[in-house]
């Protein structure tokens, strides 16, 4: 008989957790900086904007994986959570930018991080939807009267963040 259970509930959904929270300091930092320290490195003009994606497209994911670490489900409701506070660390980040000298808020930017944030999280639940249909096939709950719990048996497949176990 083969289980399939998740084992690393807590680490990782902690690691991924911290993760997002470094990440969004380090939008904070990066947003902090000014405008003669923003463009020394970077003397392309797309480079705002692809920074702008790269950043929200990362928190999206980052809080992604967070939520599936904790053993939630991703659904709808999820991806509109993560989609909408992406969105307002977003519209937050540039009311912290008007306040920085030689830097502005933009509505436009604003935009790109909730288009890209809101773009991001839901192609991450449709991958996540057809990757893991292979695990949503045949399942049936037993109670393990070992462990007190109740047990998702799965016939053995390759189960995306899970591990197999047998008995």
């Amino acid at each position: 008989m083969t289980f399939c259970i998740r084992s690393t509930r807590n680490v990782s959904g902690i690691g991924w957790s911290v993760t997002a929270i470094f990440w969004m300091s380090l939008i904070f930092y990066l947003s902090s900086l000014s405008g003669q320290e923003v463009s020394q490195p970077f003397q392309l003009k797309p480079t705002p904007l692809m920074g702008h994606v790269i950043l929200f497209s990362g928190l999206a994911a980052f809080l992604q994986l967070a939520i599936r670490g904790w053993n939630f489900e991703i659904n709808l409701r999820w991806v509109i959570a993560v989609s909408m506070f992406s969105s307002l660390f977003g519209i937050s980040d540039e009311y912290h930018q008007s306040f920085v000298s030689g830097r502005h808020a933009s509505i436009a930017d604003a935009s790109i991080d909730s288009i890209s944030a809101t773009v991001t999280s839901t192609l991450m639940w449709i991958a996540g939807r057809l990757t893991s249909s292979s695990c949503k096939t045949n399942r049936h709950q037993i109670h393990d009267s070992y462990l007190g719990t109740n047990i998702v048996y799965r016939p053995p497949v390759t189960c995306p963040f899970h591990t197999v176990i047998s008995r």
